[in-house]
């Protein structure tokens, strides 16, 4: 059987690595996926299991459930024990201090003594303990007191940093749609859109999400993909196109046929991506999580060396140097180390989850941070994949407006990105004209309009149909054209040229100025590939390519320089995005085969989102790099200090919950982030 719990009160990353390892170890027990970024638990196993049992005998604060009425309860004693230690140190009345210190600390003795039977002693709860009853037992009562009171403080600031990291992922997964409407023959039903079968019709109202993915029957509407693509600009939607669980319906209310069951849609794979995202590590939080490992049973070694080894040595008066070993055992929590990383990493993974971009792993951070070069597929990913036109060409009589109206209506039954681009561009087509419809793959297409016979196509095309038609020399501004002819009569061409995406020419401007090589792999000719080139600041490129040709070119030439990130849109992308160091899918939203091979998926089909993405994880690199450094430097310079007698507990402290909570703060920064681009 399988089971989703919901973990409230799970703030430490050590912590939940300790109950993802207990109940790993438990009989029965197949699978555990413990999630701390969003607190959710995952197990797999073949009997009953007592999850909350096993959760509280290592974490009691923990609530396995969805709501959790303690943390109001929580910050009323923590007001009532900071009055009375302030009252404590007024009055000169020690049993003050001991009361406040019970008021806070009694889950924490709690802790440590489940901890001590079962013989877990390196955790901030144990070291917690015993450096504070130390500190009683040496008559320090409002040090033992105040330790206790600002390391809950510390805690409660901790969590609520925390807590706003993950607001933003937690935003996405309550924003599945709950309900969908069913189309019955005479009413709507009602129903869980887990129960939506392939088929069958449902209406989407104003204001209400797609529950799954589906296709629009009829009419038009106005459609809001923010959720998915981080992109607030509405657009239409007309009939037959394709609309992805989780878009948002403004317009008027419209009727889709069901493409996919609730778990394969579009919304349902992002959530998985980013759930998922957290099991890939990078080295960064490998490295802290060993280095906490080791890190804290040497300072417990220490500590009790100069507690007990150096008075003796030394032959001074021993509560000295225990006291200054209870506030090593202070200095030594591991949760600025343990948690500050991953944190940053987490805090990245949703940055950029709000713009539609979803990063598999947070090892791919680290590898976005390094990038050298990123290469681009040109159609889809550079280019819209549609075509403007750019000038036509008339003669024999013909208007251009006849060139184009009789180009418009001969391509209106073909599907090829030239003919809609043509299609587009006319203001009406009469389809009851359109009769004796052919079209020959690779050259063009034949018809009757208005009993007139009517050939639209390449060069090859009318040197085929023996059509008489002058050389066409295609203007400076323009990719091809299409040839016209009426009766066999040349009547003109249309000259169009492939459009650049909105953001492509920023976006390879921004990576130039950040240091990073662009490349273009395209299968068009060169003058194609050339011409785009010179509308992109004459970025590299490589032009003829087939899909095994782009894969040569990136592990002979291109990967030998420098990390390399390859963006790509469809299936002929895969092999390069699968060998590239980081695989960038575009055009996201129904693209199973680039979501499934890429490490990270951009749901918008935007260039400038790669940009954004190299921002964030550099951004994030710096704030790892900065936590490490400050957590370990100041760990080092208060042991120093303790050793020393030159740090009291007050310091200590700070040398635990405060360089935690600084650290924290210091990565929820990436959720602000803006960048060049942002």
């Amino acid at each position: 059987m399988r089971k989703r719990y919901q973990l409230e009160n799970l703030h430490c990353a050590n912590c939940a690595a300790k109950i993802e390892k207990a109940l790993s170890q438990t009989e029965g027990v197949k699978k555990v996926s413990l999630n701390f970024t969003l607190g959710t638990l995952d197990i797999e196993s073949d009997r009953e299991v007592n999850v909350e049992k096993i959760i509280h005998s290592i974490e009691s604060n923990v609530k396995v459930s969805e709501n959790d009425n303690r943390k109001f309860s929580e910050l009323i004693l923590l007001l009532m024990a900071s009055v009375l230690l302030v009252s404590s140190f007024v009055l000169h009345l020690w049993y003050l201090a001991v009361f406040s210190y019970l008021l806070v600390g009694y889950d924490v003795l709690l802790k440590a003594f489940r901890n001590l039977r079962r013989i877990a002693v390196f955790d901030e709860n144990f070291l917690m303990s015993i450096a504070t009853i130390g500190a009683i037992f040496l008559k320090q009562y409002e040090e033992a007191a105040a330790v206790m009171v600002l390391y809950k403080i510390g805690e409660l600031l901790q969590n609520m940093a925390v807590n706003r990291s993950r607001r933003s992922v937690k935003k996405l997964v309550e924003s599945m749609p709950k309900h969908a409407w069913l189309v019955k023959e005479d009413h709507f039903e009602k129903v869980d859109p887990r129960d939506l079968e392939v088929g069958q019709i449902i209406l989407v109202k104003s204001g209400e999400k797609a529950p799954v993915d589906g296709v629009i029957l009829e009419g038009s509407t106005i459609i809001d993909t923010s959720p998915l693509t981080g992109e607030s600009m509405p657009r239409y939607a007309s009939a037959s196109e394709t609309i992805q669980a989780g878009v948002i319906v403004k317009g008027a209310p419209v009727k889709l046929r069901v493409l996919k069951n609730f778990e394969d849609s579009s919304m349902t794979n992002i959530l998985r991506l980013v759930e998922n995202a957290s099991e890939r590590k990078a080295k960064s939080e490998k490295f802290i999580t060993t280095f906490a490992r080791y890190y804290t049973p040497a300072v417990v070694l220490l500590t009790v060396f100069v507690s007990f080894i150096v008075p003796i040595l030394t032959a001074q008066r021993m509560s000295i140097w225990i006291s200054r070993g209870l506030i090593l055992l202070v200095i030594s929590c591991p949760c600025a180390l343990v948690l500050a990383v991953p944190l940053a990493y987490f805090a990245a993974i949703g940055r950029l989850s709000k713009e539609g971009v979803l990063i598999k792993g947070s090892t791919f951070i680290d590898t976005l941070a390094a990038v050298k070069n990123v290469v681009f597929d040109k159609t889809g990913t550079l280019t819209s994949g549609e075509f403007e036109i750019t000038k036509i060409e008339n003669t024999n009589g013909y208007s251009q407006d006849e060139v184009l109206m009789y180009s418009a209506h001969a391509e209106v039954n073909s599907n090829h990105p030239v003919a809609r681009s043509i299609v587009r561009s006319s203001q009406k087509i009469n389809h009851s004209v359109v009769k004796d419809f052919h079209e020959l793959s690779g050259f063009g297409v034949k018809c009757s309009v208005n009993g007139k016979t009517v050939h639209v196509g390449n060069d090859k095309f009318l040197h085929l149909e023996q059509i008489p038609h002058p050389q066409t020399v295609c203007s400076m501004d323009a990719d091809s054209a299409v040839h016209v002819a009426v009766d066999k009569e040349y009547a003109g061409n249309i000259q169009l040229t492939e459009r650049l995406k909105e953001t492509s020419m920023s976006a390879v401007k921004n990576l130039q100025q950040e240091g990073i090589d662009v490349y273009m792999l395209t299968g068009d000719n060169e003058k194609k590939a050339a011409r785009i080139s010179e509308r992109l600041s004459h970025i590299k490129y490589h032009a003829q390519l087939l899909a095994q040709d782009k894969l040569t070119l990136l592990e002979d030439k291109i990967m030998k320089t420098g990390k390399t990130a390859y963006v790509g849109d469809g299936i002929n992308d895969t092999p390069a995005l699968a060998r590239a160091d980081v695989g960038i899918a575009m055009n996201g939203l129904g693209n199973d085969a680039a979501i499934e091979i890429a490490d990270v998926v951009v749901m918008s089909s935007e260039p400038i989102k790669v940009v954004q993405s190299i921002e964030v994880a550099r951004f994030t690199r710096r704030i790892v790099l900065q936590n490490i450094i400050f957590a370990i430097a100041t760990k080092v310079f208060f042991i120093v200090l303790a050793i020393a007698g030159k740090a009291t507990m007050w310091e200590g402290v700070f040398a635990d919950t405060g360089v935690a909570l600084l650290c924290t703060l210091n990565s929820t920064r990436i959720l602000f982030f803006k960048g060049k681009v942002g």
